[in-house]
């Protein structure tokens, strides 16, 4: 692979993406590397501070973390808003849920968002990321070991993630050259009952949003306004007390994750954790997740996922949606 991609120019690529906590960021960081590596120039755009897609690269990339079946509403609204290119333009998507399981059908969400733009998905990398929501984590605290195995990305990204995403990058330059030359390329997998099964996920993933909102634990609250500075959509407001509004809100929950006091809980949960990347150095992690002695290129599942994240296994999964959610979800029965 390698090989084929001496002497060829070496390319802009420019990423888009979300991240909430830090797990997706610190992914593309690994992809960054490995590109630059090899001479590319590669540039991280958040789209928390951009209007619409400009295409002033090589080649572009999308990424996000995955909620309740999709990518970030916020980004989803970032593609949304911008017009269709006049020509076809070559893409790639990064997705970075917690679980195998957990992908649904958000690479297909993806590649039907962006070609509605005229942008044609050439490349697709996923990777896991370390359980962030406070719900889920707040699950896993207690839980047995079988519930626990659904959460193959606990601990992730690592280095296991460092060997499959040089892996990606050496591809992804072959690909695009490939492309750009007018070969013929191996088109991404598209799976509609995946694409099904996340519109089912998102539906429920709505329902479950509109029945619980923020609420402040008033005794804790410092009014430091770091949740308000933090909400990538202007979510949150400082009334004595912080204030969700609840339009705006895509229950990313970050704020629940940032705040240094721990005052914000999601009303009627019985329990939740709370993660915050912030406190690993990436720097150090980098230089550790990419020194190949260091690399295990193979990763253990439980079988009972691996049963669960095939097309079947997920319609399964939906159909036991309710099971699903108890397990998941712990409700309080009453407000705090």
């Amino acid at each position: 692979m390698n090989s084929l991609n001496k002497g060829r120019k070496k390319l802009n690529i420019k990423i888009y993406y979300f991240s909430a906590t830090g797990n997706t960021k610190y992914g593309l960081k690994l992809l960054q590397h490995y590109l630059a590596s090899k001479g590319n120039n590669c540039e991280l755009v958040s789209v928390e501070n951009e209007d619409t897609i400009r295409y002033d690269c090589d080649l572009l990339g999308f990424a996000s973390p995955v909620y309740g079946g999709y990518p970030a509403k916020i980004i989803m609204d970032f593609i949304e808003r911008t017009k269709a290119f006049t020509c076809k333009i070559p893409a790639f998507t990064v997705l970075c849920p917690c679980s195998t399981l957990g992908y649904w059908g958000s690479r297909e969400i993806f590649v039907d968002a962006l070609s509605s733009k005229n942008i044609q998905v050439i490349a697709t990398l996923g990777f896991l990321g370390n359980p962030s929501h406070p719900i889920v984590l707040g699950s896993l605290k207690n839980s047995k070991p079988v519930f626990k195995s659904f959460f193959d990305g606990i601990g992730r990204p690592n280095s296991f993630d460092a060997a499959k995403i040089k892996d990606f990058s050496e591809k992804l330059i072959s690909i695009y050259h490939d492309y750009s030359e007018g070969k013929k390329i191996k088109k991404p997998k598209y799976s509609k009952i995946k694409r099904w099964v996340s519109n089912s996920v998102r539906s429920r993933e709505i329902e479950l949003t509109n029945e619980t909102s923020l609420a402040v634990y008033k005794d804790k609250c410092v009014k430091c306004g770091l949740c308000q500075e933090e909400c990538p959509v202007g979510a949150l407001s400082l009334a004595t007390y912080p204030v969700q509004d609840r339009s705006k809100c895509f229950s990313c929950q970050k704020c629940i994750n940032i705040c240094p006091k721990h005052a914000l809980y999601i009303e009627g949960i019985a329990q939740i954790d709370y993660y915050n990347r912030k406190k690993l150095n990436d720097g150090d992690l980098l230089k550790k997740h990419t020194d190949e002695r260091m690399w295990n290129k193979r990763q253990k599942k439980s079988i009972l996922l691996c049963i669960m994240s095939t097309r079947i296994g997920m319609v399964i999964t939906m159909l036991l949606r309710d099971i699903s959610d108890k397990l998941l979800i712990q409700r309080s029965g009453s407000k705090r």
